[in-house]
């Protein structure tokens, strides 16, 4: 009998240490895989992190899956907010204005494009995100006032920039429908062709 007792305690230690064991391994599991927020990772998590929403990304080359983009746009934002004093930061922060741009988040996209104009003035694309700011304020949020004054802004500051005529060509027909744009082109061209007979 007391070999019955012994081996009832042994077998019910043993079901218990078991039973403690694969706890502690499904423990130690989600501690690896625990969910930490963009905002509390170090810079190397979250390079880590960005090159996997980049890879996932790329996978949907064929069409673009507005989930992972909008993944990667957060990380990128969070990198530009949260480590702006190393040299990536400007680029990424420009492409989470890229990203929201074409999204269609209008309001992040204006956010990330002024937040590279204001805080990186060295960064060569800075001229760009002034345009892009303007261009996202004119097509897509339709405040054509607030469009113009950036637009006035970037030719003061960047007069013989690449984007120069595209932001003269903006100020002078914005607002106007696509057949509008078409009959002004038409009469221009008509212009053109009778200028040059004469």
């Amino acid at each position: 009998m007391r070999k019955l007792v012994v081996l009832s305690l042994f077998s019910v230690g043993l079901l218990f240490g078991a039973c403690n064991q694969s706890g502690n391994k499904e423990t130690e599991t989600d501690k690896e895989e625990a969910y930490v927020p963009l905002h509390k990772m170090n810079i190397e998590s979250l390079n880590e992190e960005i090159e996997r929403r980049e890879a996932a990304l790329d996978k949907d080359s064929n069409l673009v899956n507005s989930q992972n983009a909008a993944r990667l746009m957060e990380a990128y934002a969070v990198y530009g907010e949260n480590f702006a004093n190393y040299p990536s930061a400007a680029e990424r922060l420009f492409k989470a204005g890229e990203l929201a741009m074409g999204l269609g988040h209008k309001v992040q996209a204006i956010k990330h494009f002024d937040r590279v104009y204001n805080n990186f003035k060295d960064y060569d694309k800075r001229p760009y995100a002034l345009f892009m700011k303007a261009f996202v304020l004119e097509n897509q949020a339709r405040r054509y006032e607030q469009a113009k004054v950036v637009y006035e802004q970037f030719l003061r500051e960047y007069p013989t920039h690449a984007m120069a005529d595209d932001a003269e060509y903006s100020i002078k027909n914005m607002g106007k429908s696509p057949e509008e744009l078409i009959k002004e082109f038409e009469r221009q061209d008509s212009i053109r062709k009778a200028q040059g007979a004469a």
